[in-house]
């Protein structure tokens, strides 16, 4: 529904991508992140654009297939603090750059996203993201990073963002992953326009991954999950697995 909020949601058919054993990850997450990298191309659409900004780029889940899909012409500034956990992922990001024969379509930059270095104003015709805001859990963090992308876009410039949702479940008796902490489509209405972005729009990325019992319990280590609560949910986990939330996908103008 079309309202003041300048909101138009759309939705993807739904792919459930089945990542049951142990050797069935990598494929899984490959899968997934090509998709979400389609869907960001889809969103950029047939604007004409040279320079586009990865933020929180981390070791190139999206960087490469996005940089697969765009013309050979596009150049990416990608840029990551590569602190604490993210430690080694901007080397690991340039391996696999240099795999894949794309390095020389690349800049990586240790920065962050809050005080971007070597970025130039008005230098950039799209920023993107995937899995960043989180990070920046307060007003406070985020409106600094906008404030930086808003900096370095050109006039009239796309942003695009995607973020896991806060409130997955769609099937009541399904064991889901609850995304925290998460901006919802509302919070980032407002404090993008509160911060010179027009011309909102929210989609829905329509992929998940469901994870069977050795894999959810890989998967909620790293997403921080105390020991307790996987003994607690262990039989829960062994039975149905877990489930990555949809990712609600902003987009709004310089």
């Amino acid at each position: 529904m079309r309202g003041p909020r300048e909101k138009a949601r759309s939705e993807l058919p739904g792919t459930k991508i089945i990542a049951g054993s142990p050797s069935d990850l990598s494929k899984a997450w490959a899968r997934y992140y090509d998709r979400l990298g389609a869907h960001f191309v889809e969103l950029i659409g047939r604007r004409r654009f040279q320079v586009i900004l990865e933020a929180g780029c981390g070791k190139g889940q999206l960087t490469i297939p996005l940089l697969r899909r765009l013309p050979t012409n596009v150049k990416m500034i990608a840029i990551d603090s590569a602190k604490g956990p993210y430690d080694g992922w901007l080397n690991e990001l340039g391996h696999q750059l240099r795999t894949a024969g794309l390095e020389e379509r690349v800049r990586q930059i240790r920065s962050d996203a809050r005080r971007i270095k070597g970025v130039e104003d008005s230098s950039v015709d799209v920023v993107v993201s995937n899995e960043l805001l989180c990070d920046l859990p307060f007003d406070s963090q985020l409106e600094k990073a906008l404030k930086e992308f808003y900096r370095v876009l050109r006039p009239g410039g796309l942003m695009i963002h995607g973020e896991w949702s806060s409130s997955p479940a769609i099937e009541p008796q399904a064991f889901l992953v609850k995304h925290w902490p998460s901006w919802t489509p509302d919070q980032l209405f407002a404090i993008t326009r509160k911060n010179g972005f027009h011309k909102f729009r929210v989609t829905y990325f329509g992929t998940t991954i469901h994870f069977g019992y050795e894999n959810a319990i890989d998967e909620l280590r790293t997403w921080g999950a105390k020991e307790t609560f996987l003994r607690r949910n262990d039989k829960m986990l062994k039975r149905e697995g877990i489930e990555l939330p949809y990712e609600h996908i902003v987009q709004c103008e310089k």
